[in-house]
């Protein structure tokens, strides 16, 4: 009976050392759309600037702008999803 206690115990321990290493190493959804349409080769001098977008809608009309004119073919909500990641991670604006 100790054995199987054991043998249980690890194989939890195990499953939840993989499943919380694997979760917490996936990048955001919009990171990897905003990779996947390099928006970097335009937006490399002044990235991420505020002064352009002073709000989260600004932001997401920013991206959609992008997306249209430079025909990414991105979804509204793989937009939001880019406009979210950027939000997080430089902007920091409510969303209203």
């Amino acid at each position: 009976m100790k054995n199987q206690n054991t043998h249980l115990a690890l194989t939890l321990t195990s499953s939840l050392v993989f499943f919380s290493g694997s979760a917490s190493a996936e990048p955001h959804p919009g990171k990897i759309l905003l990779d996947k349409a390099q928006c970097m080769k335009c937006h490399e001098a002044k990235p991420f600037n505020p002064s352009k977008t002073t709000s989260y809608p600004k932001l997401v009309k920013a991206v959609t702008f992008c997306n249209a004119n430079l025909n990414t073919g991105f979804w509204d909500e793989e937009v939001e999803e880019i406009a979210d990641y950027l939000n997080q991670e430089y902007y920091h604006y409510e969303k209203q």
